[in-house]
């Protein structure tokens, strides 16, 4: 009588250590994609760096894509 008890109680210990397990697994996974993630991706550049590309209404000549780009070039970045 007792060994169908033991074989429900056997897996019930598998499956709640492979839960738990899991559970871990996700946490260090989420850690791990915090810790590669850049807080603000879009933040003003340090040091000697700058951003190319700025939004506009794209009313003057200097916002036009290949205007742009010949900046770009230009200061050889």
């Amino acid at each position: 009588m007792k060994e169908p008890f033991d074989k429900w109680w056997q897996r019930l210990q598998f499956t709640l250590l492979f839960l738990a397990l899991a559970v871990i697994v996700h946490g260090l996974f989420g850690w791990f994609h915090g810790w590669l993630t850049p807080d603000n991706p879009y933040r003003e550049p340090e040091g000697r760096a700058f951003k190319v590309f700025q939004s506009g209404s794209g009313q003057s000549a200097t916002d036009s894509p290949g205007d742009r780009l010949r900046l770009f070039l230009w200061y050889g970045e």
